[in-house]
This record gives structure tokens, C-alpha cells and sequence, in this order.
């Protein structure tokens, strides 16, 4: 996930929102086990895709070399469940990876809104105080 941040966000937030903004992301890249579960689901997701692609190689190796059509049935569907394994664990893959990425984007769209918001106010504030 990306750390960097662009000129455009800098130049989009006044410097005490930004350091705020700064403070904000830097808090969730506290590392730990029960602080960081996006990198354990990763892991498990990388782990489960693996996982059913060796059961399925191994089933297909298997149903290749077995003649009787009763083992080559139980060889197939031993490959179909490594099949469903890895697509499970390609979601939670998936899943655990983009969270990070989204709670950063989150965070900076509620910081942007606030900044709007304030600028807002004092322009309408400004605005009522020249009448």
C-alpha cells in the first residue's frame, strides 16, 4: 500500500491538518498480531490459494494415471475442492490487502471534507460580518 503522499494532498490541507492527517496514518501502521489482522488474513488467503493448488495438481497428476473411472471420479473432485480452497483464499487475499489501502483513502476524504467544511464557515462567516 502506498506511504507516499502526493503534493496534491499536501497542497489541498493546511499544515496543522496535514501533521493531523500525517499523526492519523501513522497510527495504522502499528505492527502486532492483534493490531494489524489485514496481514494475518493475508497470509492465511496466500496460504489457502497454495494450499488447493497442490491438492488440485496432485488430484489432476493422480486422475491421469488411474484407470477405473471410480478413482478418476474421487481424483476430479478432490481437484474441484483444491480448486474452491484456492478461490477462497484468493478472496480473503484480496479482502485483507485492500482494507489498508481504503481506511488511507477514508481518512484522507474525511480530512479533506473537514478542511472544506472549515473554509466554508469562515467564508460565510466572513460573508455576514461584511453586511
Amino acid at each position: 500500500m502506498s506511504d507516499v503522499k502526493t503534493d496534491e494532498t499536501a497542497a489541498s490541507m493546511s499544515s496543522p491538518r496535514l501533521a493531523q492527517f500525517q499523526e492519523e496514518v501513522g497510527k495504522l501502521k502499528v505492527s502486532g498480531g492483534g493490531a494489524n489482522p489485514e496481514r494475518l488474513g493475508s497470509q492465511w488467503g496466500i496460504g489457502l490459494a497454495i494450499l488447493g493448488m497442490v491438492i488440485a495438481i496432485i488430484s489432476w497428476i493422480s486422475a491421469r494415471q488411474d484407470t477405473a473411472f471410480e478413482f478418476i471420479q474421487r481424483d476430479t473432485i478432490a481437484a474441484m475442492i483444491g480448486i474452491g480452497i484456492s478461490i477462497v483464499g484468493i478472496a480473503i487475499w484480496v479482502r485483507n490487502s485492500i482494507t489498508r489501502y481504503l481506511r488511507y483513502w477514508i481518512i484522507r476524504l474525511v480530512y479533506e471534507q473537514r478542511e472544506q467544511t472549515e473554509q466554508l464557515v469562515k467564508a460565510l462567516r466572513e460573508g455576514n460580518s461584511s453586511r
